[in-house]
């Protein structure tokens, strides 16, 4: 989001649809943001790097960002990058972003540690480690365990008769 308000509004609007706040929106070094559980389990934090508003809450998403958690963030940096993705911008051994087309969902890492704390939630967690995003990198499970594999939308026909045998 582009300013405080626009994450006040996206969170208030998620909490009357049955969302959980696990952290209340609040100033932090990075900026403004809180955290929310979502009815399906699926933990959303809704920030931006703005501290205070500039104009008037427009409602408009800038980015979605699949922020990922791991155990050692220059490991699966070097891991993507191999598997075709370009770095976007990185802190150090603490935070990666990867490119994406305009519209995309971005791919990030950061510590699981430090992200659990971000979200409020234990670092051992009990989610998922399957997602499913249309993309065309091919399928690859990272060095932390999360599977990659084409969707159905983007399979050819060779891919989905040999997943379908």
């Amino acid at each position: 989001m582009s300013q405080p308000a626009m994450v006040d509004s996206l969170m208030g609007t998620a909490l009357q649809a049955g969302a959980t706040e696990l952290k209340p929106a609040a100033k932090s070094l990075w900026g403004y943001g809180g955290v929310v559980e979502a009815p399906d389990g699926n933990i959303w934090k809704v920030a931006t790097s703005a501290k205070r508003n500039t104009g008037p809450d427009t409602g408009q998403i800038d980015a979605f960002v699949l922020l990922l958690g791991t155990t050692d963030v220059a490991a699966s940096k070097q891991f993507y990058v191999a598997n075709g993705l370009p770095v976007a911008r990185s802190f150090g051994r603490k935070y990666v972003e990867f490119q994406a087309a305009p519209g995309a969902v971005q791919l990030a890492l950061y510590g699981r540690k430090a992200l659990a704390k971000v979200a409020g939630v234990a670092p051992d967690g009990t989610g998922s480690h399957r997602l499913v995003i249309n993309a065309d990198h091919g399928s690859f499970v990272d060095p932390d365990g999360f599977a990659w594999a084409p969707s159905a939308h983007h399979q050819t026909e060779e891919q989905r008769a040999s997943s379908n045998a």
